[in-house]
């Protein structure tokens, strides 16, 4: 061993005259070599000893290699170019407000939200990695695992008989979140979050004065983005679910994030707009920008209800149910979330379960930014189309 330092410090003198080196690099390199060749060092008695033993030479393990061509990564890619071409086609034929081609068009749309799913099932963080949590009601009994659950389904049943109940309580949730949890509030997020309230604000300002959107809905809408982001935070950093690469100050993954779930979602835009979505008369659509300005109102405002918060807080109240199995809460979740969404959206099939659902999965296995992302692409196309029109 002795010999072996003395050979690198040799090298090390050699290669590297002092005189072209700092005392504090050449202390580092000498530290780095002397570290590498006590390992060798030690791997050499081991292997000796092994042979010694009747004992092969231990191997290093071989280190897992990311398999990039996978199945669900061919399904993915084969069902996007699919259903972008077809739809591409359709869209030039003037399928748009029609009813033409309207199973191949149901055909298409769930089997790329069933590829998307396993794609997305597929890849991400693991579920294991979750971390348990412990019930927010009667810890101590068996019973207080229970009661979110129970509150849940009844929420959900009010929310079937049309009483749109659900939104209304998300408010006081999040002035419960940030009070309880109000220490760990930042400064960061609480400009953060007001920065993509602005955002939404300019993208949705034509619908208000345009009469698209109610004042109240509009108003309303926006108020809560900005306590909603914050406590949607909260909840995620306690769940590990989701989360937002915003709140979490990676903007450079933020825009990644918000960049490739667009380009996932490109079907889903052109099959909203073969539906003829956002509808007729929108005479007011004649600048450039507006297209692009529009889907960050929705985009942002209802990622930040419907999935930031709903979905994380849901999670939050059943995970202590399903300690043992958290998939089961997340699908839940996730569930509760798009039939809310379509719920309030008048079509729990289409918008809820194919829309919603997708995009509450795609923030559960990825983050917020995917979600405002993917629900931009799927109203960008629609207004394209809307001021492209004759």
């Amino acid at each position: 061993m002795l010999t072996c330092l003395l050979s690198y410090s040799l090298t090390l003198t050699l290669a590297f005259p002092l005189n072209t080196l700092d005392i504090d690099e050449y202390r580092d390199i000498y530290h780095t070599q002397r570290a590498s060749c006590l390992v060798k060092c030690v791997k050499g008695t081991q292997d000796f000893a092994r042979s010694y033993a009747g004992k092969a030479p231990e191997t290093p393990p071989e280190v897992n290699k990311r398999v990039l061509v996978t199945p669900h990564r061919i399904a993915l890619i084969t069902m996007w170019l699919l259903t972008t071409l077809s739809l591409v086609v359709m869209l030039l034929n003037g399928v748009r407000n029609t009813d033409q081609f309207r199973a191949e068009r149901y055909t298409l749309h769930v089997a790329y939200v069933l590829a998307l799913f396993w794609y997305l099932i597929r890849t991400g963080p693991s579920v294991k990695q979750l971390p348990d949590l412990s019930p927010l009601l009667l810890p101590q009994l068996r019973i207080g695992k229970l009661v979110p659950v129970i509150v849940i389904a009844f929420l959900l049943v009010i929310e079937f008989a049309g009483q749109g109940i659900v939104l209304l309580l998300l408010m006081p949730a999040t002035l419960w979140i940030l009070i309880v949890w109000r220490r760990e509030i930042g400064l960061s997020a609480i400009l953060t979050g007001l920065a993509v309230a602005i955002i939404a604000f300019l993208g949705g300002l034509p619908f208000w004065q345009n009469q698209f959107v109610g004042e109240a809905a509009f108003v309303g809408l926006l108020v809560f983005v900005m306590p909603m982001f914050v406590a949607g935070g909260l909840l995620s950093k306690r769940t590990g679910l989701g989360g937002s690469q915003l709140y979490a100050r990676q903007y450079r993954k933020a825009m990644w994030s918000f960049l490739l779930s667009c380009l996932l979602f490109v079907p889903f835009g052109l099959l909203n707009a073969a539906t003829g979505s956002p509808g007729s008369g929108f005479t007011w659509v004649t600048q450039w920008w507006m297209p692009f300005s529009l889907p960050w109102f929705s985009g942002i405002a209802e990622e930040t209800w419907y999935r930031l918060l709903l979905v994380t807080l849901c999670y939050f109240m059943l995970r202590p149910a399903f300690n043992k199995v958290p998939t089961v809460a997340i699908v839940l979740s996730v569930l509760f979330s798009g039939i809310v969404f379509g719920l309030g959206h008048g079509s729990i099939l289409t918008t809820g379960l194919l829309y919603g659902l997708p995009m509450a999965v795609l923030y559960a296995r990825r983050d917020w930014e995917y979600a405002v992302g993917a629900h931009y692409m799927i109203n960008f196309i629609p207004w394209i189309m809307v001021f492209l029109a004759p």
